[in-house]
């Protein structure tokens, strides 16, 4: 299932869920967007690239390679922009 958020530039997009995402993209951007979590940035300020980004990581658990997205608890991405509006596409993790 994929998630469609909408909104003006220079608002914030609650991501907060149970589990992880494994990847978004803004198909509409912002200037610049930033992840936060619990009200504190966890990311630099950055200008949207084009396509799918994927947040997967490989994680090694008991000798066996296993990936893992980003965590989505108490997670917010800020964007910044003039009178504009965005659409972000977020894939949680199943």
């Amino acid at each position: 299932m994929i998630l469609i958020f909408k909104g003006p530039h220079g608002s914030m997009v609650d991501l907060r869920r149970e589990g992880e995402i494994q990847g978004y993209e803004f198909v509409e951007p912002p200037i610049e967007y930033r992840f936060l979590r619990a009200g504190s940035p966890i990311s630099d300020w950055t200008s949207p690239l084009p396509g799918f980004i994927s947040l997967l990581r490989p994680l090694t658990i008991n000798a066996a390679v296993q990936t893992r997205g980003l965590d989505a608890k108490n997670l917010v991405i800020e964007t910044r922009g003039l009178a504009g509006t965005f659409i972000l596409l977020v894939w949680p993790r199943e």
